[in-house]
């Protein structure tokens, strides 16, 4: 028994976790990720800032020179503002899950990637069977003329006009083979597999539009946008101050060293001159986010009808196709027989026959397409493999 393709077994599901760990996005969506849980620890720390240490020394080496000295060594320990650590904890949860939303969303735009990128390979790999199915017909038909028209059945121009046929065929079996190549070419591109899944067919989901992911991102980013306002209002001046303060001082040369501490607060004010600019920037913000999710409300609300009349659209085409191709089958049967016994000229025998391959490849394409609108519908409702 020979070895399995890698693809073999690949459910859609594992082929856009492949697509995930390879994507660029990822790597952003994972590093915004890492941001917010900074955010974070920064909120939950016990200070507004980080501590600072400061040193300092005082002498009169260029005064009298009597060796009066003072040196002190101080730590300051940024406070938060009342309210403060409150409002940037909860920008911090907000932050965190609006990363989330994003990292789900990045996955969904590439689940259509994906999802449209196999149904284009389906599609052109049916083509391509077709394709070859022509040119074996094409050949066998040459060979039948050529046998005919050594038995003085048929024309020399029969004759060429089969050939012609055959090399016509010959010439849309590479071009097939061109698409179904730059197909594959993609697919692997974004995914590094070399074939299809091995399942690629969806049902369609019953989920409610309201878990669209691009709506939960676009709620999350009002939530946060929210959240900054806050914090701006909260941050209303930088900062207060407790410092600590160790004091080491002498008198002169000979006199003992005095040791002292000193406890002090430091309350910088607060200026409307400051803070407005990051509360106006907050409230553009808010404004900005507020309007994305109405915009991303409708276009969601759209794409799903759009969807639906697609997939209506292709059940509708796969019915019709189906009819064609059979009336187009058993019209061939029929005509086969008649050219079999000179009652049908060659030229129209070959025009009921590409119409019969027209009808058999337009209900291939029929069914994959109403497989690809069950995908795009499933992706309209945020459905991710």
């Amino acid at each position: 028994m020979g070895c399995l393709p890698v693809w073999a077994g690949t459910t859609l599901g594992q082929a856009l976790d492949k697509a995930w760990t390879r994507a660029v996005q990822a790597r952003v969506a994972e590093s915004r990720m890492a941001g917010a849980e900074a955010s974070r620890e920064v909120a939950e720390s016990w200070f507004a800032a980080p501590p600072s240490l400061g040193l300092s020394e005082t002498n009169d080496r260029f005064d009298n020179g009597l060796g009066s000295r003072e040196r002190e060594l101080e730590l300051a320990l940024p406070l938060w503002l009342p309210g403060q650590r409150r409002a940037g904890s909860e920008f911090a949860r907000n932050d965190r899950v609006h990363a989330q939303a994003g990292l789900v969303a990045e996955r969904l735009i590439l689940a259509g990637q994906l999802r449209d990128s196999v149904w284009e390979l389906a599609t052109t790999q049916a083509t391509a069977e077709i394709a070859r199915e022509r040119l074996q017909a094409a050949r066998q038909l040459e060979a039948d003329v050529a046998r005919r028209y050594s038995a003085g059945e048929l024309a020399r121009t029969d004759l060429l006009l089969s050939r012609e046929q055959a090399l016509l065929a010959e010439q849309e079996l590479q071009d097939a083979r061109l698409a179904e190549l730059r197909a594959l070419e993609s697919l692997r591109r974004l995914t590094g597999l070399d074939g299809l899944p091995a399942e690629i067919k969806e049902s369609v989901s019953t989920a409610e539009v309201d878990d669209h992911p691009r709506l939960v991102l676009a709620r999350a980013a009002v939530e946060m946008a929210r959240a900054r306002l806050q914090v701006s209002i909260e941050d209303r001046r930088d900062p207060p101050e407790l410092t600590l303060a160790l004091i080491r001082a002498r008198e002169d040369f000979v006199a003992p060293s005095r040791d002292s501490v000193k406890l002090g607060v430091r309350v910088p004010f607060g200026a409307d001159v400051r803070n407005a600019p990051r509360l106006a920037e907050a409230n553009t913000r808010l404004i900005q986010a507020e309007a994305e999710l109405l915009q991303a409300t409708v276009e969601v609300e759209s794409g799903r009808n759009e969807a639906f009349r697609a997939l209506a659209g292709a059940e509708a085409a796969l019915t019709a196709a189906v009819t064609r191709a059979a009336l187009a089958s058993e019209r061939l049967a029929l005509q086969e027989k008649a050219f079999s016994l000179g009652e049908l000229d060659l030229a129209e025998f070959i025009r009921i026959r590409a119409s019969a391959s027209e009808a058999r490849l337009d209900l291939v394409r029929a069914e994959n397409a109403l497989n690809a609108a069950r995908a795009r519908l499933n992706q309209s409702k945020g459905i991710l493999p």
